[in-house]
């Protein structure tokens, strides 16, 4: 099924400015960590953070020993002065655009004002708004509570944040048209002007549209609304488990949006759900190959088969192992790798039908959260039931890959081993504890932006160096080059994934590189770093063996292009895009076979 995501789906800057506050307070502080209030109106989102310790606070305790958060939605003054006074160590993550309301209204307040309020009347943010505006406040949530609105005096109007565009607009006229000496300010946030307006455009090339967000979401069921009015059937959910699959059979191309509080892995999650459903008119084989290019994804099976045939065409170009022994050290190791750490430690019921027991933090909650749980559902039902046999087969496939590593000599065979071994530990403790102690972490998972260098660096291992062992010492310079846009290239490949799931691995505490410097600086590194990838293959041609950067190319210029797409926003995470981007890697190996004609 086609799916089409709207640009602005997804947490607003408000929420992931709360949302980001709140995991940099849970990392850097070892004391209680509370919200006033639910945090952001997603219940997902509020599950994780209580199960990283963070409590939510319904009324103000007379002493309060720890941090207390203010919610996106803000709260009134008197209650912040009230969490102060109770010894909290308060800290302000009120939406910036919310804060803008707050002044509107404190300005005009000492100006003699009253303030009228265009929103829901039980709103968190409305709720705020109103302890600022007190005593001469009103809130006006529908066409009657205009008409039986009385004011004396001057007044201002200003909007709940995420009310609906059109409601405010038809309000505060009625309310001007009674009473003209008030001033009217459209404080609707801009995020919200522009989700409602993109859910009108979407319905125009969609047959039905998905809303995806918290049943408490003010902004969620006004986009919902909006599709109606718009002539679509609209699905409401705040996970996959809601989605009518049935229902959405009926239909070959499906809008997916979300409220200001659905975060972007629950999004991902819905919409991968969404594309396994065959469309109305998916024929049977359409079928049959989108489930086998799923089944060749969710194994690892595609991936470890286009760095096979990468090594293939490098040790065809160079010289090295015969093409099926370099296909198979590859492939085995890689297939190996990659199910090995996807599938062991996941933290639901696995093989043996019994539940995982999470580790316990510094605060008493879990702390091994596995990032597929929260980022793709079809994957992690993929794992439970077929974790056993996966695993059997992976360690198959790395005991061949190795015996042909020992045929090639001791060297190459203790380099294979100690790779599959840190490989195999990787989200293990295995650093002593006077390490753990010195560099607080316990293990190589726990080093900010590790996995991203060290897969790219396995994969250049294992793809270039070792098929290529016997012409080692004779071709060490072009093997340097060809070794180096190798981990380029799956060093982009690798932290692009890592774009696809930044807020669930954020949510779980995983140190990715995109968690470290942000999902834009991340981008924009990869752009620099293709750019220098480019510009090494130039070193190709001054090599023993001329042109083999060159060859690099196409490869390089895809992932540009990729990189493009996904900062222009024209593609999503989902089972198109992982499986274009894999695809690189064999138009990478098919440009590199070409080498043979030129060598």
């Amino acid at each position: 099924m086609k799916v089409i995501l709207a640009k602005k789906a997804g947490f607003c800057m408000g929420v992931r400015r709360a949302v980001e506050t709140t995991l940099k307070t849970v990392q850097h502080s070892d004391g209680r960590i509370a919200t006033y209030g639910p945090l952001i109106h997603n219940p997902q989102v509020l599950q994780l953070l209580d199960e990283r310790g963070v409590d939510v606070l319904s009324e103000i305790p007379a002493q309060h020993n720890g941090t207390v958060i203010i919610r996106a939605h803000g709260v009134p003054p008197q209650d912040k002065e009230r969490l102060e006074s109770a010894g909290a160590r308060v800290q302000d993550a009120t939406c910036p655009r919310v804060m803008k309301v707050q002044a509107i209204i404190k300005k005009h307040k000492k100006e003699g004002r009253a303030t009228v309020i265009i929103g829901d009347k039980n709103h968190a943010e409305v709720i705020g708004l109103m302890g600022y505006a007190a005593p001469a406040v009103h809130v006006v949530s529908s066409l009657a509570d205009a008409d039986e609105l009385q004011l004396v005096g001057p007044y201002i109007i200003v909007s709940q944040t995420t009310q609906d565009e059109q409601s405010f607009q038809e309000y505060s006229a009625r309310i001007m048209a009674r009473f003209p000496q008030g001033k009217v300010f459209d404080t609707i946030c801009d995020s919200t002007h522009k989700r409602q307006h993109e859910v009108r455009v979407l319905c125009q090339q969609v047959e039905a549209i998905v809303v995806v967000g918290g049943k408490s979401s003010a902004n969620t069921q006004r986009l919902g609304e909006i599709a109606t009015g718009m002539g679509r059937p609209v699905f409401m959910c705040e996970n996959e488990a809601d989605l009518d699959l049935a229902a959405l059979g009926q239909f070959d191309v499906v809008g997916v949006t979300a409220g200001a509080s659905t975060p972007t892995w629950m999004i991902n999650r819905v919409i991968r759900q969404i594309e396994a459903v065959p469309g109305r008119q998916e024929g049977p084989f359409s079928r049959l190959i989108r489930r086998l290019v799923w089944f060749l994804l969710m194994t690892n099976i595609y991936v470890s088969g286009g760095g096979g045939l990468l090594a293939m065409a490098i040790a065809a170009i160079c010289g090295g192992v015969p093409p099926l022994a370099a296909f198979t050290i590859a492939f085995g190791y890689l297939l190996a790798m990659h199910n090995i750490n996807r599938f062991v430690g996941l933290n639901f019921q696995g093989a043996s039908g019994r539940p995982a027991r999470p580790k316990a933090g510094k605060r008493g909650y879990a702390l091994e959260m596995h990032p597929g749980k929260i980022n793709d559902p079809v994957q992690e039902r993929f794992c439970r039931h077929f974790c056993r046999p996966i695993l059997v087969l992976s360690g198959m496939t790395l005991v061949f890959s190795g015996a042909l590593v020992w045929q090639l000599g001791s060297l190459p065979f203790v380099i294979f081993i100690a790779m599959s071994f840190f490989g195999s530990l990787y989200g293990s403790h295995i650093f002593p504890h006077s390490l753990q102690s010195l560099f607080k972490v316990k293990g190589l998972k726990e080093i900010p932006g590790s996995k991203t260098f060290l897969v790219a660096l396995a994969w250049s291992l294992v793809v270039v160096i070792l098929p290529c062992w016997p012409v080692l010492s004779e071709r060490g310079g072009v093997l340097l080059v060809l070794g180096l846009l190798m981990l380029g290239v799956i060093y982009v490949r690798n932290a692009l994934f890592d774009v696809f799931d930044v807020q669930g691995d954020k949510m779980v505490g995983k140190e990715t590189l995109p968690v470290c410097i942000g999902e834009r600086r991340t981008l924009q590194l990869l752009t620099r770093i293709l750019l220098l990838l480019a510009g090494l293959t130039v070193a190709g041609i001054a090599t023993p063996l001329p042109m083999a950067g060159l060859l690099f190319l196409p490869g390089i210029f895809l992932l540009w292009i990729f990189v493009s797409m996904y900062r222009k926003e024209r593609i999503f995470p989902g089972l198109a895009s992982t499986f274009m981007l894999e695809t690189t890697l064999y138009i990478l190996a098919l440009s590199l076979g070409q080498g043979r004609l030129f060598f």
